[in-house]
């Protein structure tokens, strides 16, 4: 874990400890106003308690939306590390031909793809939400295009690989003080894979049962 993440580690205790000093500071003045003064509401402690549950509140949201809702921006170069990866397809034997990589449809409940790839030594299996396959003049299809990818250089890996390989983008969180406060500092945001095809010939889609 990065050194950076101490930082959210601490702003989560002090969210809880809030909380906590909250729920216990509304529980104390409310059983001293029924012991001693036998009244059941007082509007400065009515104050008193908004404030600190706006501030808890407040604190809770802040923590949360760091940790857990910050959208990734790869543009960022500030926030995040873009490391890229290419593999040649190696082909593999499915039915008695050869294929590039296999698509298996998801059903109803999971209704994204499921890709099978092989490369040198490795098989690789991932879905839809985190690749998708290329065939065609571009390497780079609509769904690839919402990243950041250096065409150049994927034109260039087209061109060498003979528009069979698999293009990998990972996303690092730098360490960052904004990104230690989220605990995210070192770990990856996002990571997408083009699996670059030159013709539907060499996909393998799995039947639907």
């Amino acid at each position: 874990m990065a050194l950076v993440n101490i930082l959210g580690i601490v702003l989560w205790l002090i969210v809880l400890a809030f909380i906590w000093y909250t729920i216990h500071n509304i529980r104390r003045r409310r059983l001293r106003r029924l012991v001693k003064h036998q009244r059941n509401f007082s509007g400065k402690d009515f104050t008193i308690s908004t404030i600190l549950v706006l501030v808890a509140a407040l604190l809770l949201g802040t923590a949360s939306y760091l940790t857990f809702f910050r959208d990734v921006d790869l543009e960022d170069q500030s926030a995040v590390t873009l490391k890229y990866s290419y593999e040649p397809l190696v082909m593999t034997e499915v039915g008695g031909k050869f294929y590039d990589v296999k698509v298996e449809n998801g059903n109803g409940k999971q209704p994204q793809q499921h890709y099978t790839y092989w490369v040198k030594g490795a098989r690789y299996q991932i879905t839809s939400n985190n690749a998708t396959v290329a065939a065609g003049a571009k390497p780079i299809n609509l769904t690839a295009a919402n990243y950041p990818w250096p065409r150049k250089e994927l034109a260039r890996k087209d061109k060498q690989y003979e528009q069979t390989f698999a293009a990998t983008l990972q996303a690092t969180y730098k360490e960052t003080w904004l990104n230690g406060l989220g605990l995210r500092a070192g770990r990856t945001a996002t990571h997408f894979t083009i699996i670059r095809v030159p013709n539907s010939s060499v996909i393998y889609m799995k039947p639907v049962k």
